[in-house]
């Protein structure tokens, strides 16, 4: 009986090596997530799906099913996004990451996502920053030197910038391998980016009135000026970065033409005015639940950081995730 026990435990450990072939995993930890919840998207047989639980300590477990490559992506429960990877069933993704600094990342259990936590780790500074042009560019390179990776195929879907550069998207992409760029995996993405933002493109930004930094309200309506940029971000982004572009572009147009809102994503308002010191030009605002609340929810805002650019009528002329393509939009309408 014994030795039926020993044996029926050792192939319970086998096959929880092995895999489950009728599923894939992604667990690890995330540093700084503590007990908040941690959602998983991806999509898979035409639909999307999403899978959540709360973390413990930042430690997590999450499954899903996929029989071919699909982009997974890891969100907190205010949207911010986490991490991304490339996974099927039978395989189970590790995880070592950081909340307050997403370039410190390691990711094992398949060679694309170790190739592309590795990438992300090495271009660390150009990512941050945010041009367009110079993370294009690194994207180009890695797809000419590596036509034969699937993780070619990922970064063009999610992190090449294709407006404005629509022919050059074009050429790399059939520069890949066919194995590479597996229709699946390219169609099952473009549905994911189209749950998470086209049928909200026509939202308008509505009047509203909120908590504001040094205890006061901000009363925000579209035709106060020509343009307002807005910035969803919380604690865990790093600002600097962001302050520091729109700072270079600010004092050029009066507030007449231009109106920044730095909207806080914070848990609460302790740690939102511990994001950095009351020295902003323009004006903060908190509101409980973050984009999900009341005023923001119609948007449906799909991760953090997020820039929209609306006009005198609350249309929305840019959204996205770079800060360098929402202030290029801005100067080239208010030249």
């Amino acid at each position: 009986m014994k030795f039926r026990l020993i044996i029926a435990a050792f192939i319970a450990v086998v096959a929880a090596a092995c895999g489950d072939d009728t599923q894939f995993r992604v667990t690890g930890e995330v540093q700084g997530l503590g007990t908040r919840t941690i959602n998983m998207f991806y999509v898979a047989d035409g639909a999307v799906h999403q899978e959540g639980q709360p973390a413990i300590d930042g430690k997590f477990d999450l499954h899903g099913v996929s029989g071919e490559y699909t982009i997974v992506e890891l969100f907190t429960a205010q949207r911010a996004l986490i991490a991304r990877m490339i996974v099927k069933n039978g395989q189970t993704i590790n995880c070592k990451l950081d909340l307050d600094n997403p370039y410190v990342i390691e990711l094992k259990g398949n060679k694309p996502v170790e190739q592309w936590s590795e990438w992300i780790r090495q271009n660390a500074g150009v990512i941050e920053i945010g041009d367009s042009r110079q993370v294009n560019n690194l994207v180009a390179d890695y797809v000419i030197n590596h036509r034969d990776d699937i993780l070619s195929s990922a970064l063009m879907l999610t992190t090449y910038y294709a407006p404005d550069n629509e022919s050059q998207a074009d050429s790399l992409f059939v520069l890949i391998a066919p194995t590479a760029r597996p229709d699946k995996l390219v169609d099952d993405y473009r549905l994911l980016l189209s749950y998470n933002n086209s049928a909200h493109l026509n939202a308008k930004m509505r009047p509203f009135s909120l908590y504001s930094y040094g205890d006061s309200t901000e009363h925000y309506a579209p035709g106060k000026a020509s343009y307002t940029l807005f910035y969803f971000a919380n604690q865990e982004h790093r600002r600097d970065t962001i302050v520091r572009a729109i700072d270079a572009i600010y004092d050029n147009y009066s507030r007449r033409r231009l109106k920044v809102l730095d909207v806080s994503c914070a848990t609460d308002t302790l740690s939102w005015k511990r994001e950095r010191p009351d020295s902003l030009k323009w004006t903060r605002v908190w509101t409980p639940g973050g984009v999900a609340s009341a005023t923001f929810d119609h948007l449906n805002i799909p991760r953090l950081p997020y820039y929209i650019l609306a006009d005198s009528s609350g249309k929305q002329v840019y959204r996205g995730g770079s800060v360098t393509v929402a202030i290029d939009s801005l100067q080239q309408r208010l030249r």
